[in-house]
């Protein structure tokens, strides 16, 4: 059986390290602690949601974001009641009912979706919340920063309450950049507050530009792939939580000039003992995203990182009874899949 184990110690040891980074001395501008929003969209980037839900929370974060209606409906079903806001904007009625059936904040990114909303509270003769978003650089949803209608949503405000206003960073490892976005949405928050209207909590920096930069971290910062132990700063100490684990399904001893896998990937220089482990392209094992609509810098980057690779050792390596042996042949799609072994955590 192919499983993923996650390291309870070592989540809650990344946890630990984000929040007396983030909220250990810091306040916001009001006094308060800034607040964390724990990321756990696209299954808790394969963590389990509602497991790594219940996790956080009970390690002291309280507000949760998904960008997908299934995935605030699992968390309600699973009986979690912690704040949970939806990322994404949502045009269909029928999800937004959804959203609001299960008191989900909502995200707003153009003036006809706050219209629409409120429509749809007015036939409910409801009150709901929303976070307003605001496009600084990223090109994806949301008010362009320049836009005088997200005046217009603050305007037309009656059963929708604006609690939030937020953005987020294209680029946050490139500082200058990151500032411009920055300003940007300070500008539109000024905005906001010169004609009297409060913005609600404000939040820009996901996990890079919160642990990087202490002065964007506002009253709230959103952490997702921090938590797993990944951020693009090289010099802070979080943990790799995950330990991917499977059986051998066969050991053999093969002569030597051997061939080994697909297209004869490997030929044996003497007579070896292998091992075949049942793990595959489904797993995600040897899977690498493609350089689709990159920029032509990035892609001249990636051309020359290919290169280097042809000059230094790129063996995948597994351990098996604490011992390292080297990956010598191809992966293979197998029927497997793994489970999540939380009740297994605590064995690390």
């Amino acid at each position: 059986m192919n499983r993923l184990e996650i390291s309870k110690k070592d989540l809650k040891f990344n946890i630990d390290v984000i929040k007396k980074t983030v909220i250990g001395k810091d306040k916001d501008d009001s006094g308060n602690k800034i607040k964390i929003i724990a990321v756990v969209k696209a299954n808790a980037m394969g963590l389990g949601i509602v497991e790594f839900s219940k996790f956080v929370i009970n390690n002291g974060i309280h507000t949760l974001a998904v960008s997908r209606v299934e995935e605030a409906v699992e968390l309600r079903l699973a009986k979690i009641d912690a704040e949970i806001l939806m990322l994404s904007p949502v045009s269909s009625e029928k999800d937004i009912n959804t959203l609001l059936d299960n008191k989900i904040i909502l995200s707003v990114g153009s003036l006809s979706e706050f219209e629409k909303i409120e429509e749809i509270l007015e036939k409910r003769e409801e009150e709901a919340s929303c976070h307003i978003k605001i496009d600084t650089g990223l090109g994806r949803y949301g008010f362009l920063y320049e836009d005088t209608e997200i005046i217009d949503a603050f305007e037309k405000s009656k059963r929708l309450k604006i609690v939030g206003t937020f953005t987020h960073f294209s680029k946050p490892i490139n500082e200058k950049w990151t500032r411009k976005q920055f300003n940007r949405f300070l500008d539109v928050v000024a905005g906001i507050r010169s004609l009297g209207f409060d913005p609600g909590l404000l939040h820009a920096s996901a996990t890079t530009a919160a642990l990087k930069y202490d002065d964007m971290r506002l009253n709230a910062v959103r952490i997702g792939s921090g938590f797993q132990g990944r951020t693009l700063l090289k010099n802070f100490t979080l943990k790799k939580i995950g330990t991917f684990k499977t059986n051998i399904e066969e050991i053999k001893i093969v002569p030597k000039g051997h061939n080994i896998s697909y297209s004869n990937t490997y030929k044996t220089k003497k007579e070896t003992k292998i091992a075949i482990l049942p793990v595959g392209y489904m797993d995600g094992f040897f899977m690498k995203k493609d350089r689709d609509n990159f920029s032509f810098t990035d892609n001249v980057i990636s051309v020359l990182m290919e290169i280097k690779k042809i000059f230094k050792d790129n063996s995948t390596w597994v351990t098996i009874d604490g011992n390292k042996y080297k990956v010598i042949g191809r992966v293979r799609y197998v029927p497997y899949s793994y489970r999540y072994y939380w009740s297994r955590y605590q064995s690390r």
